[in-house]
């Protein structure tokens, strides 16, 4: 990991923010999980509170990127932190300390869904704002995926205890509390401004904007292919992970709440070592190579899981954490796909048009995340259990080999072109 990154004062701040309210987020989450498995004890509903916290992002997405290009990020970023916390606490001191309707779970997921619809492209615009080089966009990309995956680490933990011991409201205003303080220290960053302007900002304006970042994805053939790969694979990782381990690990391996939060812990640890090697992996290879490689690991480690939960082991605690340790191995091969994929996008896109382009590659990314909880959340309800893990492993090693002829064909057709360029040359 290059150090010279740490140097930037604002690039601290920004990470540091970033972990305080990821904690707080994944507090949130980690009881939300429990609270609806335990109250409904039904997939469908685990999966759709998923769902309504993701598909304002989907569609917001795509025009929030606008507005991170038009607007002072900074600014953006501490305002939008400002009324996340403001409403958590305001929602926890009015619950106070009894249950919380299902209603306003939902009410909650789709205000910060909303909420988070600009955070993301906001990050993805501000670290090349910071740093110039490939070299320390592609370092800050790693330390920020390691800095959120610690969060998410110690969120779940802290989740269980304060979910157990103090209850709902108490989760939410330790959530809230955090957005307060991220928005706060956010303050003191120095981000350049170079993308806002005095243009007159107006409908059309809005509209041409955003049908440029459409185009840009559109004409560029081996981004479109990567991404179009990414959103399948997303969608079949997501599925299985986000709601079929968790809930086979709760209702069919009857694990218990400490060992239900070390399903996000593993993941987790694989996502920080993954990126603390993201340098050394992707040294000896292409882009194009890493992906293959890493998408075909991905799908054998479904597989295994599949075999697993088909009950080839009769200990239950056994099946549990052989399971973990595959999740650890999808953590690590996850993160450089989404590493390797983010520095390729910040340093093909000028970071004036970043934001748009980033938000809508990211909203095609996250739509296939809410479809693969459905899928699932049904998939779980009507099939055994390891069946939807099988169709994930097939899926993803479909992915691998299809991406595979296609770069090796458009590798044949460049060199042909090549050639007959070379010998057009010499003719003349």
């Amino acid at each position: 990991m290059d150090s010279l990154i740490f140097k930037s004062k604002s690039f601290i701040i920004l990470i540091l923010a970033k972990f305080i309210s990821s904690v707080g987020t994944f507090v949130q989450s980690m009881a939300f999980a429990l609270y609806v498995i335990d109250k409904t004890e039904s997939s469908l509903q685990f999966a759709s509170i998923l769902m309504a916290a993701l598909i304002p992002r989907v569609l917001l997405s795509p025009f929030c990127g606008v507005v991170v290009d038009w607007l002072n990020r900074k600014r953006l970023l501490v305002t939008l932190d400002f009324i996340s916390g403001s409403l958590l606490i305001i929602i926890a001191l009015v619950i106070g300390s009894g249950e919380i309707s299902m209603p306003i779970i939902y009410g909650i997921a789709i205000a910060l869904g909303i909420m988070s619809s600009f955070d993301e492209p906001m990050v993805m615009t501000i670290i090349p704002s910071i740093f110039k080089e490939e070299k320390d966009v592609s370092a800050a990309n790693a330390v920020n995926m390691i800095v959120l995956a610690l969060g998410n680490m110690i969120g779940p933990i802290l989740g269980v205890l304060i979910y157990t011991n103090f209850g709902i409201g108490t989760v939410l205003l330790v959530n809230g509390t955090s957005f307060l303080f991220a928005a706060l220290i956010q303050m003191f960053m120095q981000i350049p401004t170079d993308n806002v302007s005095d243009e007159k900002r107006t409908l059309k304006k809005f509209r041409v904007d955003f049908t440029e970042g459409i185009r840009y994805l559109w004409q560029d053939k081996r981004m479109k292919i990567i991404l179009l790969c990414i959103i399948i694979q997303n969608c079949f990782f997501n599925g299985a992970t986000q709601v079929g381990i968790p809930f086979i690990s709760r209702v069919d391996l009857k694990v218990s709440n400490t060992q239900f939060a070390l399903i996000e812990i593993v993941v987790i640890l694989g996502v920080i070592f993954g990126a603390s090697l993201s340098g050394l992996i992707k040294k000896k290879l292409t882009t194009d190579q890493l992906f293959v490689r890493m998408i075909n690991i991905i799908g054998l480690a479904f597989l295994c899981i599949g075999i697993v939960v088909f009950g080839i082991i009769n200990n239950l605690q056994v099946s549990f954490y052989l399971i973990l340790a595959l999740y650890l191995v999808l953590g690590i091969t996850s993160i450089n796909v989404s590493i390797a994929f983010q520095t390729e996008l910040q340093k093909e896109v000028d970071n004036k048009f970043l934001g748009r382009i980033s938000s809508i590659v990211i909203a095609l990314i996250m739509a296939s995340v809410p479809i693969g909880q459905g899928i699932y959340g049904w998939m779980f309800e009507v099939l055994p259990s390891e069946v939807p893990f099988i169709i994930s492993a097939v899926v993803i090693l479909a992915i691998a080999f299809s991406y595979r002829q296609v770069m090796k064909k458009q590798a044949y057709e460049s060199n042909d072109k090549s050639k007959e360029l070379n010998f057009n040359e010499q003719g003349k």
